[in-house]
């Protein structure tokens, strides 16, 4: 009877010891499937969308900007107006972004460079510019006279801040996916700037030649948004393969 007893004892303790074995590797399973699905990941791909943005029809010609004495004695050539340039049917300073398709749960990371915008002759260059959420944009000064940068958002922070004089700049981000931000100057009423936030790097501006390109895109069904200060908005829907620059060519009328 003895004997039966320190053998059901052992039985006991034997079997507790495995039952604490196992629930220790599920749990230890279970944490690593956890942190699997908060890793952020980025969807790369060798596609992209390339083309041209076309106005059809005659533009508005261009008009001169009335500045003050010391703003037309900083440049070589007479301000025109730049809310559309248009050059052989090439429409420039639209912005391009894909505004649906890509996959859910992915980060992408933030460019370490900032994106640059200078006033120069009291203008702003670039007029149209795109940035990610986080990314530095670094507003630099150009002129011997004070400017002031004022953005002014609908879902980011704002700020109206001045560089006094040639060489000054300033640093800021924006947190919220945003399209687009307007960017004036109270100190010169006529200069004007956009600001394009996403929460992705595929976006673009067109040049003179109306052109742009967004690659590094994965393979999938993407909506490309176009956006002008004065043209508006256009969508299409563009198929993308791995290897493939698809043709996205947009008019306005």
């Amino acid at each position: 009877m003895r004997i039966s007893a320190i053998f059901a004892l052992l039985v006991f303790f034997i079997a507790a010891c495995g039952g604490g074995a196992s629930e220790t590797d599920v749990s230890q399973e279970s944490g690593s499937d956890d942190a699997t699905e908060t890793v952020a990941m980025t969807p790369m791909g060798s596609g992209g969308v390339s083309g041209s943005v076309m106005f059809t029809g005659t533009p508005a010609e261009r008009t001169p900007v009335r500045m003050n004495d010391d703003c037309t004695d900083e440049r070589d050539t007479e301000a025109l107006s730049e809310d559309l340039l248009v050059n052989d049917g090439a429409v420039q300073n639209v912005f391009v972004y894909v505004s649906a398709g890509l996959p859910d749960g992915y980060t992408y990371p933030t460019p370490s460079e900032p994106a640059v915008m200078d006033q120069e002759g009291c203008m702003y260059v670039p007029r149209v510019m795109g940035l990610q959420i986080g990314q530095t944009i670094r507003v630099e000064n150009s002129d011997p006279f004070q400017h002031n940068v004022h953005p002014v958002p609908e879902e980011n922070r704002g700020f109206n801040e001045s560089t006094p004089g040639i060489g000054d700049y300033l640093e800021k981000t924006f947190l919220v996916p945003e399209v687009m931000i307007s960017v004036k100057c109270d100190v010169h009423s006529w200069m004007q700037a956009y600001i394009g936030v996403l929460d992705h790097p595929y976006f673009a501006t067109t040049d003179a030649s109306g052109s742009f390109m967004i690659s590094g895109l994965p393979d999938g069904d993407y909506t490309l948004t176009a956006w002008h200060e004065q043209l508006g908005e256009q969508t299409m829907a563009v198929t993308v393969a791995d290897g493939a620059m698809v043709d996205a060519s947009i008019s306005y009328q």
